[in-house]
């Protein structure tokens, strides 16, 4: 059996990069547990579960959409109605057609901003 070689081990091999689908995938198990989880802020851009029950890294995903896209930007507002939307099977909150119609958007508009901003937020996470 050949010796391991003396000196540091190598790095680790590095994580597969975030996709846009895995994004969409947390943003909406997020919105499936906020119904059933008191959450609150302690400082900008942190959510924590208040019980034990649910991991705070649940809600991280959606705090970090706030630091890439911006807090009260349009495009993260677009990005956490979808996911609510398809969390909730629009049971909770408003619906993606009402948003379309109060900002005049067509439905394809508002698609192709949901999926530039969760790429731009799987960048993001690539680079963090």
């Amino acid at each position: 059996m050949i010796a391991p070689p003396e000196g540091p081990a190598p790095p680790p091999r590095p994580a597969d990069p975030w996709t846009r689908a895995d994004v969409e995938l947390w943003l909406k198990a997020a919105f499936r547990a906020m119904p059933f989880t008191p959450i609150f802020a302690p400082r900008s851009n942190t959510l924590q579960a208040a019980s034990g029950d649910v991991p705070d890294a649940t809600f991280d995903i959606v705090a970090f959409s706030g630091t890439v896209l911006g807090d009260k930007s349009d495009d993260r507002q677009v990005v956490l109605l979808w996911a609510r939307a398809m969390a909730t099977q629009g049971g909770v909150g408003g619906s993606i057609a009402e948003f379309c119609r109060r900002n005049r958007w067509s439905r394809a508009t508002f698609d192709r901003r949901r999926i530039k901003a969760c790429e731009r937020i799987a960048a993001a996470k690539n680079t963090t």
